[in-house]
């Protein structure tokens, strides 16, 4: 396996990977509400996990086990205090976002230590490594197919043929997304679902946003959808495949 883009085997020569535990499907933390007739689900949100992974250490004395369990500790902590790509064995082209949680002393016994790394994974679904996009000049429309088995938020952008004054964006027919400001022709306006942020030709322009009329909570399923815009130009969609 390798995180941050590392494999733990190149770490040192005596680790050797006993097990890894990854998540089962993605824990909720469902709301519910009293109605009359009793309990109703209100919303359902998806929750963090963990990822662990058990090491073996071929050493000789508990000095040993320490020494490389702090080798270990350097290479699950190498992102910092930010989440990285946490690729699984079995998993070719598959990634969890992740950062290190906790590691375990090293437990030794008859010339091996075992010491558990864990991961937090913020959003337990795994995704595809490479990103894929869908884009189509001169339209107001355009069909694109998400795959894998978990819903995703990608990021829309929009350039316009011509001078606009406020536009709105679609899926599916329905409105999603509208803003009032001027677009100039060629300029881009990217919109990120997954953090809200607005931009225009990389500045930030949420000021713009019609918030009656803007959802950045939309999440789109498995299958075909079509992202439609009030005015002709280069639309463009960028996500990766999840699953969970």
């Amino acid at each position: 396996m390798r995180f941050n883009g590392k494999d733990l085997m190149h770490v040192h020569r005596a680790i050797s990977i006993a097990k890894e535990i990854p998540p089962g499907m993605p824990a909720r933390d469902i709301t519910t509400v009293a109605t009359s007739r009793g309990e109703d689900v209100a919303n359902v949100a998806t929750i963090q996990d963990v990822y662990t992974v058990r090491v073996n250490i071929a050493c000789r004395s508990v000095e040993e086990a320490w020494r490389v369990r702090g080798l270990l500790a350097a290479w699950a902590t190498s992102s910092g205090n930010v989440a990285a790509e946490l690729e699984p064995t079995r998993t070719p082209g598959k990634a969890y976002s992740a950062i290190a949680r906790s590691i375990s002393r090293p437990e030794f016994k008859f010339g091996f230590a075992t010491v558990d790394v864990e991961f937090m994974l913020p959003r337990p679904v795994m995704h595809d490594m490479t990103q894929k996009t869908a884009s189509k000049t001169g339209a107001e429309s355009m069909s694109f197919m998400i795959g894998g088995t978990a819903s995703v938020q990608p990021s829309f952008s929009f350039a316009p043929d011509a001078n606009v004054n406020g536009m709105s964006l679609t899926m599916d027919g329905k409105t999603f997304f509208r803003y009032k400001g001027r677009l100039n022709a060629g300029s881009t306006l990217e919109v990120v679902l997954e953090t809200g942020a607005v931009l225009v030709d990389g500045e930030h322009a949420e000021p713009n946003i019609v918030y009656t009329d803007t959802d950045f909570d939309i999440e789109l399923k498995p299958g075909s959808h079509t992202l439609g815009a009030t005015a002709a130009g280069t639309l463009r969609a960028r996500w990766r495949d999840e699953w969970q």
